[in-house]
């Protein structure tokens, strides 16, 4: 399931102004906002790993009804899950942002690497 836009096209503008000399700061702010955008991350991700049960409903009946219920609460975990990735996913995509308005572009450019795997492999 595709995860759903919660900023990261926002994140992504934001990167590229950034790298083409619009969008400014001092690396004091940038490493800071950095490491936020690093615990967010990190919480997220905490988050996602104690909610993979949400996924695997059991306990209604054996019946049409109770596969119907069993399904869209799978449904709704699942949902949850693609939320909290999402919202990873826009946190590290700020964090590179972040970096090269502050022209650390060796960390920026890693920072943005790390995001475009972590969304490879949660396509995966």
């Amino acid at each position: 399931m595709p995860v759903p836009d919660l900023g990261q096209s926002a994140a992504v503008r934001l990167y590229e102004a950034a790298r083409a000399g619009e969008f400014h700061m001092s690396e004091d702010a940038a490493r800071g906002l950095a490491e936020s955008c690093d615990r967010l991350a990190e919480r997220l991700q905490q988050a996602r790993e104690g909610a993979e049960t949400l996924t695997a409903v059991r306990g209604f009946p054996d019946l049409p009804s109770g596969h119907a219920l069993s399904q869209g609460f799978a449904a709704k975990g699942q949902e949850y899950l693609d939320t909290l990735r999402a919202f990873e996913q826009t946190a590290l995509r700020h964090k590179a942002a972040y970096l090269a308005a502050a022209s650390l572009f060796l960390e920026a450019d890693a920072a943005n690497s790390a995001a475009l795997i972590r969304t490879v492999a949660d396509t995966a």
